[in-house]
């Protein structure tokens, strides 16, 4: 027999002789609630990538996942670096949990240049701190992670690294001789089991995670044949780090032309000639901003620079060329009438003419609260572009 509409009640009443759908929904979720997050308040913050190109074209970092990918010496751990410690700087009660899964790990100059404080002892774990577990073992990470993420009394927000993918293994194969098989499906695997462990209660009360990954070789029957469709990147994790990432960065290798040398007008092989930075090459191979897919960027970064190696008075400036801001005239540079009145609110010393690019860069990086000013505005600008 067909039960009537009229013999349903919506509210919770003695006399309603069928529960609703809402009222069978809701206990449901009391009666189960650690199986899900519906009672729980997300938790939400911003904060800068350290280049402004970047956080333009991804949105700034934001609680979720971030992949970077790409060849040795590419950027990704310093970028990285940049992250975790705007994060640290930023956001309340935070704190970074940096998994060296592989030998060469994190350089000494890369900790020493960062401006971070890393310790290995748990008990010297403070706010703004990275801690340092050496550990390539799968089952140990993920179980340390849900740990901290689901028993988390104090509301610490955490930003986890991976570095890198490539390292991590299954315990059972750890122990196994090297001559001995591994288990087949390999990392791709532990990616799938990390991602459905982690992902939604990690990014649901506002952690990030960065895992940083290498390329991997193409192996090819016929090395004169086509190259094979794209998939995304020759890059390891598997799809299931393609799907579950917020961001995906792809760091691309280097070339004489990227270098930023002193003298600017020398060459990358020149003997007599310095290299004191590069532009680096990133690829956005997945991002909120649909139009920021797949678009290569370039930022530039100095060598040696603490705590940030990005170079930001050489970006917004380049930026003001870009946008005619400042407009090359023979030898001198002229700001821009508009831009300059901006600026003299700020500094009112600001130059109005400036003899050449390099001190362009020089000049925009002795007034901090310029350089934060251009920011913002070239941000804006940017960003309504990317929509």
């Amino acid at each position: 027999m067909a039960v009537k509409r009229k013999d349903f009640e919506q509210g919770e009443g003695e006399d309603s002789k069928h529960k609703s759908s809402k009222n069978q929904l809701g206990d449901l979720l009391k009666e189960n609630k650690k199986d899900h997050y519906n009672f729980t308040e997300k938790v939400d913050w911003k904060c800068s990538t350290g280049s402004l190109t970047l956080d333009a074209a991804t949105g700034m970092v934001s609680p979720g996942l971030w992949r970077l990918t790409g060849n040795n010496n590419s950027g990704k751990t310093p970028q990285t670096l940049e992250i975790v410690r705007n994060i640290l700087e930023t956001v309340p009660r935070s704190k970074c949990l940096w998994v060296i899964a592989e030998g060469r790990g994190l350089s000494e100059e890369n900790r020493a240049r960062c401006g971070l404080k890393f310790v290995e002892d748990a008990s010297e774990w403070e706010y703004g701190t990275v801690f340092v577990l050496n550990s390539n073992i799968f089952e140990f990470f993920i179980n340390t992670v849900k740990t901290l993420v689901k028993e988390n009394p104090e509301e610490n927000v955490y930003a986890f690294v991976v570095d890198s993918v490539d390292g991590l293994i299954l315990e059972a194969d750890a122990a196994k001789e090297i001559t001995e098989n591994n288990r087949v499906a390999g990392i791709p695997a532990l990616s799938k089991k990390m991602m459905q462990s982690l992902s939604l209660g990690m990014f649901r009360f506002g952690h990030w995670m960065g895992l940083i990954s290498q390329v991997t070789a193409e192996i090819k029957l016929d090395e004169r044949g086509p190259k094979g469709p794209d998939r995304g990147g020759n890059f390891s994790g598997g799809n299931s780090l393609l799907h579950a990432a917020n961001i995906i960065l792809n760091y691309g290798s280097s070339y004489g032309g990227d270098f930023i040398m002193d003298p600017a007008t020398a060459k990358f092989n020149d003997p007599k000639a310095k290299v004191i930075g590069q532009e680096v090459r990133v690829q956005i191979g997945k991002a909120l901003k649909e139009r920021a897919k797949k678009k290569t960027l370039t930022y530039p970064i100095k060598y040696g620079r603490k705590p940030s190696g990005i170079w930001q008075e050489r970006e917004v400036a380049d930026l003001m060329i870009m946008y005619q801001y400042a407009i090359k005239g023979g030898a001198w540079i002229n700001i821009n009438e508009n831009m300059l009145k901006d600026i003299r609110k700020i500094e009112p010393e600001f130059p109005e003419k400036i003899n050449g690019i390099n001190k362009l860069y020089e000049t925009i990086g002795q007034y901090p609260k310029v350089i934060e000013m251009l920011k913002e505005t070239f941000f804006l600008l940017m960003t309504k572009e990317a929509e």
